[in-house]
């Protein structure tokens, strides 16, 4: 009698993992675009690489590039009908990026089928001044909602330069990381305020701080290559660890801390010690990360509080 018992809870139990494999295999995969540029390209290499690590296979990621490429050349390129992105896509199951042959244009890549996310960003070094967003962000969401009128957008707010860097821009903030940061910080909840379409923010420049902060630093450089793109090691998977704890974590349901890639590259790699900082500042600054809705939140009741004054 207790072998036909424990037959029948293992009979139940496969059936039960069977129908929620099923279900999930069956689920929609959920497609990601980034209209951006080489910070974009920094901040996704190593998703697909997860991804795969992890065992998704219902996730697909894209991104159009043009190197240091700003909202306003973003839209004008839409409005001349240019074609000048690297399109480059990681399909679901596939788990590897394949670089389109041909040049792409902003159009074609946003009616490429369904797209659940589209992110946007500023170029670095206009990431913390909102004055150059203006009017190219509201048109960019224009064009984004009438050609994808369900897509969730996202900001991928980025990270300030390294202390060492030598960037022709950094001098507008008068050479210190910090002050950038702050800077983009403003910069990121003016876009929010201005802008209900932007239900997410990516907080990859809060990741980068926390670990500039951590033992894992390599002061000046400051987990940069040069000064302000992303190391190839454990600064780009930082990046990837963020993007994929805010925007497919919620849809995977699957933990980013079990994954244990490695990756031997840039001044300081991805070992065991460095990827536990990475998924531990990525996290923490998807936790603690500021939303649009948030913020709309404490404005309406400092309103409510000023009217009542």
């Amino acid at each position: 009698m207790r072998r036909f018992v424990i037959w029948c809870l293992t009979v139940c139990l496969t059936a039960y993992s069977t129908a929620i494999l099923a279900q999930s295999s069956s689920k929609e995969p959920l497609r990601i675009l980034a209209i951006g540029n080489s910070f974009s390209d920094d901040g996704m290499e190593y998703l697909p690489a997860i991804l795969d690590n992890l065992g998704i296979t219902n996730v697909e990621v894209a991104r159009l590039y043009v190197g240091g490429c700003s909202l306003q050349q973003h839209l004008s390129f839409y409005q001349e009908q240019q074609s000048p992105y690297v399109l480059t896509q990681s399909k679901a199951g596939e788990n590897r990026w394949i670089e389109h042959k041909d040049r792409c244009s902003l159009k074609a890549a946003l009616t490429m089928g369904r797209w659940d996310i589209i992110t946007l960003q500023q170029q670095s070094g206009k990431s913390g001044l909102y004055d150059s967003f203006e009017p190219y962000l509201s048109e960019l969401i224009k064009i984004i909602k009438q050609l994808q009128p369900s897509a969730r957008i996202a900001w991928h707010m980025t990270w300030s330069y390294s202390s060492n860097s030598q960037h022709g821009e950094f001098p507008k903030y008068d050479r210190d990381p910090e002050k950038m940061l702050r800077a983009i910080y403003s910069a990121t909840q003016s876009a929010a305020q201005a802008h209900p379409e932007i239900e997410i923010i990516i907080p990859a420049g809060t990741t980068i701080q926390s670990l500039r902060m951590s033992a894992i630093n390599n002061h000046p450089h400051d987990l940069t290559r040069d000064g302000y793109h992303m190391g190839f090691g454990a600064g780009r998977y930082a990046l990837a660890c963020t993007w994929y704890e805010e925007l497919i974590a919620p849809y995977t349901k699957i933990s980013m801390a079990g994954n244990s890639l490695s990756i031997n590259k840039g001044m300081v790699a991805v070992t065991p010690i460095t990827a536990a900082y990475c998924q531990k500042a990525a996290r923490k600054a998807v936790r603690n990360n500021f939303t649009p809705k948030k913020i709309r939140r404490v404005n309406s009741l400092l309103r409510k509080i000023e009217h009542n004054n």
